[in-house]
C-alpha cells in the first residue's frame, strides 16, 4: 500500500497554524476592548469548526446530526479552541494514515441543506482547509481596521516558523 506524499499532512498542519493563530489573537490583550471582534471572529471560527466535524463524520461514514453549518450558541473561546486544536490534530492524523488508493476513494454524503455531494478524501481534506482560510481571510479586514496584526496564514510562513527561519 503506497502512502500518498506527505503534503496532504502539511496542508492539515498548515489549517491548524492558522487558526490556532487566529484564536490566539481573539484570546489576547489586544482584542479585550474590541467585543465585536471577538464576536465576529468566534462566530466564523465556530462555523469552520461545525464544518469540520460534518466532514469528519462523512470521512467516518457516520452521522453528523447537523442541519445548519452556522450557529449563534457559540462555546467559550478558550474551549472553542482546545476543539479546533483536538480536532485538528484528528485531521492530521487522519491525513497521515491514508494510503494513496484511499486518499482518492469517494466519499458520498449530503450537505446539511439536502443536497448530495461527492468528492474524494483528499479533496475533503483541501476543502476542509480552504474553506477555514477563506473565512479567517475574509476576518483580516476588521482587525486591521481595528489596527491589529493579522495572523499568520501563509504556508511559507509556517514553514519557515517551524524550520527557524523566522519569517
Amino acid at each position: 500500500m503506497r502512502k500518498p506524499s506527505g503534503l496532504l499532512v502539511t496542508l492539515m498542519e498548515l489549517k491548524k497554524y492558522q487558526e490556532i493563530a487566529f484564536y490566539d489573537l481573539l484570546l489576547s490583550p489586544a482584542c479585550h476592548s474590541l467585543p465585536e471582534i471577538v464576536r465576529t471572529g468566534s462566530y466564523w471560527l465556530y462555523h469552520i469548526h461545525i464544518v469540520d466535524k460534518i466532514f469528519r463524520a462523512h470521512l467516518c461514514g457516520e452521522s453528523h446530526g447537523f442541519t445548519s453549518t452556522v450557529s449563534d450558541d457559540i462555546p467559550e473561546l478558550q474551549q472553542l479552541r482546545q476543539e479546533a486544536i483536538d480536532s485538528n490534530d484528528w485531521l492530521i492524523a487522519y491525513a497521515g494514515s491514508l494510503t494513496a488508493d484511499v486518499a482518492s476513494e469517494s466519499v458520498q454524503f449530503t450537505f446539511t441543506d439536502g443536497a448530495p455531494g461527492d468528492m474524494t478524501r483528499e479533496e475533503i481534506l483541501l476543502h476542509l482547509l480552504t474553506h477555514a482560510s477563506y473565512h479567517l481571510s475574509a476576518c483580516s479586514p476588521s482587525l486591521e481596521k481595528n489596527q491589529l496584526s493579522v495572523p499568520p496564514v501563509l504556508l511559507t510562513t509556517m514553514l519557515g516558523s517551524s524550520r527557524g527561519y523566522g519569517l
